[in-house]
């Protein structure tokens, strides 16, 4: 009896074995990896007015700029879209960053200190050293070891204005029909240069832009008994909306800076002709994305 019931053992478990082989082989393969779809090359992220802040990069000779700390410059117009929240960027202050930074002119940070102070209560612990390693070589803290700000720069955006002017034309003849549609928002920004010492303001900027866009339509309806035929084709361009808040921060940056290069800089054009910029293209050296009209 015992080696029957091990004989009887030995087979239930060969063919368990073979039953999970067949699964084993049976299971579908792995998944292939997709590629991820490609957009457009990456570039730098320039408007109209950035060969401007370049040109104010240039210095004369022996020339101290003062040092520039950027605060909160937030969004004060509280419009929503209903699907993607807010519709003014929320990163303007990085923005007046990067315009600053391409005039030319020296920074302190003064928008995110949580590491830095972090870093200092380390310090001030001794627990800072160069490798990680105990060490009698940890950092010190030493007066005066934090570079001072000579100016401040605040603001916000303060202006969107949805639908300012529409116009919509369409015509239709039978089934056939076309039509054209464009509107008008607008977008402003303010901003102000403040003296580090004496907090004296110095300079105050308001900006505004015009946002224009449009479509273009056209296309057969047509009831073929109880199918409905619907074909058409159109385009829509529009200008992004924080690309046009770039351009603001940008000329109002050079408005505000300019006059703080020193006596003796080289002389910089101040604005640039105005002319459409369309999502979809970006401008070239020299062209605007247009001024307030």
């Amino acid at each position: 009896m015992n080696i029957a019931v091990k004989r009887l053992q030995a087979v239930a478990l060969l063919a368990t074995a073979s039953a999970l082989g067949a699964c084993t082989t049976m299971a579908p393969p792995p998944p292939r990896y997709v590629t991820p779809l490609s957009g457009a090359q990456v570039i730098d992220d320039d408007t109209a007015y950035s060969p401007l802040l370049r040109c104010l990069a240039a210095t004369s000779a022996n020339s101290v700029r003062p040092r520039i700390a950027v605060g909160e410059v937030a969004d004060y117009t509280g419009r929503l879209d209903g699907l993607n929240g807010t519709v003014a960027p929320q990163g303007a202050a990085l923005m007046v960053m990067s315009a600053i930074s391409k005039a030319g002119f020296p920074l302190a940070e003064r928008l995110d200190l949580r590491i830095a102070r972090q870093e200092l209560d380390y310090a001030n612990s001794k627990l800072l050293g160069p490798d990680g390693k105990p060490t009698d070589a940890y950092r010190r803290i030493y007066s005066g070891s934090i570079a001072e700000a000579d100016m401040i720069v605040l603001g916000g955006i303060t202006e969107l204005d949805f639908n300012i002017q529409s116009d919509v034309a369409e015509i239709s003849i039978g089934p056939v029909g076309g039509g054209a549609r464009s509107y008008v928002m607008s977008v402003g920004v303010d901003l102000r240069l403040i003296d580090a010492r004496s907090l004296r303001v110095i300079k105050v900027i308001s900006l505004q832009k015009q946002i224009r866009g449009r479509e273009l339509r056209a296309g057969i309806f047509k009831f073929i008994g109880n199918t409905t035929l619907d074909l058409g084709v159109g385009r829509r361009r529009q200008e992004p909306v924080h690309g046009a808040i770039r351009a603001i921060i940008e000329k109002a940056v050079i408005d505000l800076i300019a006059g703080q290069r020193g006596a003796n800089a080289p002389e910089c054009p101040s604005n640039v002709p105005t002319v459409s910029y369309i999502a979809g293209s970006r401008p070239q050296q020299g062209v605007s994305t247009g001024e307030k009209k």
